[in-house]
C-alpha cells in the first residue's frame, strides 16, 4: 500500500469488533452518477491493490491485504434502492477481536473513494472510468465466431484403470509410512498432511489420465485408498518390528491386539485405546478431506482445460445476452459441436468455473 493511503488510514478512529470472524459495516452517500459508482469503487480497489474477488450490478466484492500481502479481510460493496453505499469489512481470520481493523479498512475506503471522486469529477476521468467499464461489461466489441474449434479427443473414462491406480498409490504410501514411522519419528498431524497432498496430487494425475471425473465414485475410490493405505501402514510396521525382533510367530492379529491394550501414549500421557481408536480415525478422516480438496481443484481444472478458450468465450457470451439452455446447445450444434456429450463438457467447464470463482470469494 502507497504512503499516501497508509498516512489516510492512520486518521481514521478504531471502532472495535468483537464476533467469531468481527465484522463492521458503515454506509455513506455520493454525489456522482449512479453508473460511475461500480468502476470508481473497482478503481479505489485497484489504487489499494485489494484483489477483486466478485461483482456484479449491485455489488463488489475484493480481499484485503495485510502485512506480507496475505489476505486479512474481505470488504463488500453495495449499493441499495436508497442510494446510499454500504461498505463491509470481515476479518478472516478466526479471532474473536479485530483491534479495530474492519473499522479502519471500512473508513480507509470511503476516505479513498471520496477523494477520488472529487478529483476525478475535476480531471473528466470519472467519465472515462465508466466509459471503459460498459465497453467491458456489454460485449461490445466481441466478435461473434463464424466457426469454433472442433472437440478434442480424450479416451472413454475408465473406471477400472482408476481403481487400478488408487490402489497403487495407497499401498506405496503406506509401506512408506510405515517404514518412515518405524525407521524414524511420527509426527502426528504432519505425516497425514503429507499423506492428503500427496495423495490428492497423484490420484488426481490419474484421473487425468483415465479421463475419469465423477465426483461421486470418486470419493468412494479415495475413502477405500484410505483404508487400505491406514492397514497397509500397519502391516508395514508389523512385518519390520517381526524381523528387528526375530518374533516369527508373532502373527498381525495378535500385533493389532497388542496394540490396542497398549493405547496410544504422547510423550507422557496416556491416552489408553480410546486415544489409539481416535488417532487411527484421525489418521484415516483428514487425509481423506486434504486428497479429496486436492483433488477436486485438478479435476476442476482438468475439465477447463478439456475445452478451447474460444468455446468458453462464446458459451459465455450466449448466456449473457440472455439464451437458453436449449438454445445455447443449438448455437453450438452450429459450429460444430453437436455431439450432447461435448456440449456436456462444455457446461461442466463453465460450472467448474462459477466453482473457483465463488471459492475465491470465500
Amino acid at each position: 500500500m502507497k504512503i499516501e493511503y497508509e498516512k489516510l488510514r492512520n486518521e481514521i478512529k478504531r471502532k472495535h469488533s468483537f464476533k467469531y470472524k468481527p465484522k463492521f459495516s458503515e454506509s455513506f452517500k455520493t454525489n456522482i452518477n449512479e453508473n460511475q459508482i461500480t468502476p470508481l469503487i473497482i478503481e479505489v480497489f485497484k489504487k489499494l491493490e485489494w484483489p477483486i474477488v466478485f461483482q456484479n450490478n449491485k455489488s463488489v466484492e475484493a480481499k484485503c491485504k495485510g502485512d506480507f500481502s496475505k489476505l486479512v479481510g474481505k470488504l463488500t460493496i453495495t449499493k441499495n434502492n436508497s442510494g446510499r453505499i454500504e461498505v463491509n469489512s470481515k476479518s478472516l481470520e478466526g479471532i474473536f477481536f479485530d483491534f479495530g481493523k474492519n473499522s479502519k479498512r471500512t473508513g480507509l475506503f470511503i476516505a479513498l473513494f471520496k477523494k477520488l471522486a472529487i478529483e476525478y469529477k475535476e480531471s473528466g476521468k470519472l467519465n472515462e472510468l465508466e466509459t471503459e467499464f460498459e465497453k467491458q461489461n456489454s460485449w461490445v466489441d466481441y466478435e461473434v465466431p463464424s466457426k469454433l474449434p472442433k472437440p478434442k479427443k480424450f479416451g472413454k473414462p475408465n473406471l477400472i484403470l482408476t481403481i487400478i491406480g488408487g490402489l497403487i498409490i495407497a499401498i506405496l504410501f503406506g509401506m512408506l509410512i510405515g517404514f518412515l514411522t518405524i525407521e524414524f519419528t511420527y509426527f502426528i498431524g504432519l505425516y497425514e498432511l503429507g499423506i492428503g497432498i500427496g495423495i490428492g496430487y497423484l490420484f488426481g494425475l490419474v484421473l487425468r489420465q483415465t479421463n475419469y471425473i465423477e465426483f461421486r465414485p470418486i470419493q468412494f475410490i479415495i475413502g477405500g485408498m484410505m483404508v487400505i493405505l491406514f492397514f497397509t501402514n500397519l502391516y508395514t510396521q508389523y512385518y519390520l518390528v517381526s524381523i528387528e525382533n526375530n518374533m516369527i510367530t508373532f502373527n498381525f492379529i495378535e500385533f493389532m491386539r497388542f496394540r490396542w491394550e497398549v493405547g496410544l501414549k504422547i510423550k507422557k500421557l496416556e491416552t489408553g485405546s480410546v486415544g489409539l481408536l481416535l488417532f487411527w480415525i484421525f489418521q484415516i478422516v483428514f487425509p481423506f478431506f486434504l486428497a479429496e480438496v486436492k483433488i477436486a481443484g485438478i479435476t476442476m481444472n482438468y475439465m477447463i482445460e478439456k475445452i478451447p478458450k474460444k468455446v468458453l468465450e462464446y458459451t459465455i457470451y450466449l448466456f449473457d445476452i440472455g439464451m437458453q439452455v436449449s438454445e445455447v446447445r443449438a448455437e453450438l450444434s452450429q459450429k460444430g459441436w453437436n455431439k450432447e456429450s461435448d456440449q456436456n463438457e462444455v457446461f461442466e467447464a463453465l460450472g467448474a468455473i462459477n466453482g473457483f470463482r465463488e471459492n475465491n470469494r470465500e
